[in-house]
């Protein structure tokens, strides 16, 4: 497919040097199916949000056009089979953010083929080489794919078994619209991620701040849109929002965190924030306007700053334990932090030596999480497994150890990493130094065996 239009988004890979082995374009299917469960408890509204999408897709039958040199959202309309699916989503309140196929294949979760739901995104490469998606419909059911085909069918409803082409070039299948909408009942970055997509297309942006008329600076439109939900910053200034709340790594955002970017890369001076709206989506208010983006853009890869939480834990009405205000996670976060805080820096060696940063693999996870008072009993990968509880690859969490062969067997376990959150992990491979990686790639997939929690 021509990607002209597509430039803006570029695809976000990560770096697989440090194993010897070619860096994937793109995330692969991962082995289990995305859990029958739904953690948002939100599945009312999947559902129905997918059957008013589908609603708005099929209507476009006979009237829109394939284009995959220019994106025309108003009759008459004119699509890309990823822009269609943009265009369907946002209209009914479910942003994906990107018109990029490749971008749209790295959010929600995973999903085995047998377990389409309605609303799931649906990925196909034709292509002899490579592993990047060239194409992408919406399921809707009784297997049946509705997508933007091509310039002589335009939009069409095909039976997902009525030519080759849809069991030979199937690739991969993402969930997107739990995360894509909000929890039931909604958090407080929920609702601030709302509030900020309502005024979308209502606020002018320029160099003054004027609640009445709903003219705003980037700095003023986050403070009034956290204002509104009782979130007080008490300042417009960038620089100030910048030393608000406490500091998130990337792999912990949660939507309703603040993300800064600079217009020089490497400047500590931010000219841009956005907020997290959730599965790599920001909300940025800019001269532009209020624009949606994914962050695996080339763009916010190398000017992103930093991120703050500026939501305290007694305001928000999600992810929190039942008897208290104090979140699951914090064990996990300390553990990522000081995982974190090691790539690059430690470095893989056949010892234990703490003052150098020299650990095997399975070294390197002991000493993380000994560093937080959890004792793996052994520096050897292979015993380490027999620690904690199993748990499957479909529910993992933020702090759970991940264990890995490393001859793509997926059998003999002789690497460990610490799964982080957002489909990545930290480890420390037999050459090199710390760093993450992500968990669909060819890599992983070939070597995952098992995975354990031990707090």
């Amino acid at each position: 497919m021509n990607k002209k239009f597509l430039s803006t988004t570029l695809a976000f890979t990560i770096g697989f040097s440090s194993l010897g082995v070619a860096a994937p374009a793109v995330l692969q299917p991962i082995e289990v199916s995305a859990a029958a469960t739904n953690s948002y408890n939100n599945q009312q509204q999947v559902e129905q949000t997918a059957d008013k999408i589908i609603a708005l897709g099929k209507s476009l039958i006979g009237k829109a056009t394939y284009s995959n040199t220019e994106y025309k959202p108003t009759a008459p309309y004119k699509f890309s089979c990823a822009s269609f699916l943009m265009y369907i989503f946002e209209k009914n309140g479910a942003d994906l953010a990107t018109y990029n196929e490749d971008s749209m294949m790295k959010q929600g979760t995973y999903v085995a083929r047998k377990d389409l739901q309605k609303g799931d995104l649906v990925f196909f490469r034709s292509k002899t080489t490579g592993t990047d998606p060239d194409h992408v419909g919406i399921y809707i059911g009784d297997n049946k794919l509705l997508h933007m085909a091509d310039s002589k069918q335009n939009i069409v409803i095909s039976d997902m078994n009525s030519k080759p082409y849809y069991t030979e070039s199937y690739l991969t299948a993402r969930r997107v619209l739990p995360t894509l909408l909000s929890a039931n009942p909604a958090t407080v970055g929920d609702k601030i991620v709302d509030q900020a997509y309502s005024l979308k297309d209502k606020v002018t942006m320029g160099s003054v701040n004027n609640e009445a008329s709903l003219r705003f600076t980037g700095g003023g439109f986050v403070k009034y849109v956290y204002d509104k939900q009782g979130v007080s910053l008490n300042t417009t200034k960038l620089s100030e929002l910048m030393t608000k709340g406490t500091t998130v790594s990337r792999a912990s955002l949660k939507k309703g965190d603040l993300v800064f970017f600079n217009s020089s890369v490497g400047s500590k001076t931010p000219s841009l924030v956005a907020i997290y709206a959730g599965d790599h989506r920001l909300i940025i208010p800019s001269s532009s306007g209020v624009t949606t983006r994914v962050m695996m853009v080339d763009y916010y890869n190398e000017h992103y700053i930093t991120a703050k939480r500026v939501i305290s834990s007694s305001s928000s009405s999600g992810n929190t334990d039942s008897n208290t205000s104090t979140p699951q996670t914090t064990t996990a976060d300390k553990i990522i932090s000081t995982a974190n805080s090691l790539v690059g820096k430690a470095k893989f060696g056949y010892s234990y030596n703490e003052s150098t940063l020299t650990f095997t693999s399975a070294g390197f996870t002991y000493y993380v999480f000994n560093k937080h008072g959890i004792n793996l009993k052994s520096k050897l990968a292979s015993s380490q497994a027999t620690v904690g509880t199993a748990v499957q690859k479909a529910n993992l969490q933020k702090g759970d150890i991940l264990y890995f062969s490393i001859n793509n067997g997926g059998k003999d376990i002789k690497q460990t990493g610490i799964y982080i959150g957002g489909n990545q992990f930290i480890t420390l491979p037999t050459s090199g130094t710390a760093v993450k990686q992500s968990l669909s790639s060819t890599w992983a997939t070939k070597n995952y065996v098992s995975a354990r929690r031990v707090f």
